[in-house]
């Protein structure tokens, strides 16, 4: 088993995303945060498929581009030190606190780069 294996990270990536992520701090009794939330698991829709539907390089490169782009994302946020309000208590993204998620999408990414067969 490769550790570092596309179809591994875009499950765990995909199973923490949602439920660490967004399903257990969304403050449920709020409609804006229901929608919001709602629409940010579709992400993990997205990794379950790419993990279960696919294989191989085109795997490995739908990896890459979803977990690529929301690392990325995550670095912009800390940098700008963004509030994220849709929790039951709102959140100053640092590098400090992000690092988990970071790691998690930075490592799904990789994994991709290094099976996408563009490297």
């Amino acid at each position: 088993m490769d550790p570092l294996d596309p179809q591994i990270w875009l499950v765990l990536v995909a199973l923490i995303h949602a439920v660490v992520g967004v399903i257990l701090p969304t403050d449920w009794k709020d409609d804006t945060n229901k929608m919001v939330s709602g629409f940010i698991l579709l992400t993990s829709v997205t990794m379950l498929y790419a993990a279960f539907m696919m294989e191989g390089e085109e795997q490995a490169r739908l990896a890459l581009v979803i977990a690529g782009p929301a690392w990325v994302w995550f670095v912009a946020c800390c940098s700008m030190r963004l509030e994220y309000n849709l929790g039951k208590e709102p959140q100053i993204f640092s590098f400090k606190e992000a690092a988990p998620p970071l790691i998690l999408w930075g490592v799904c990414a990789l994994s991709g780069l290094l099976s996408s067969g563009w490297v």
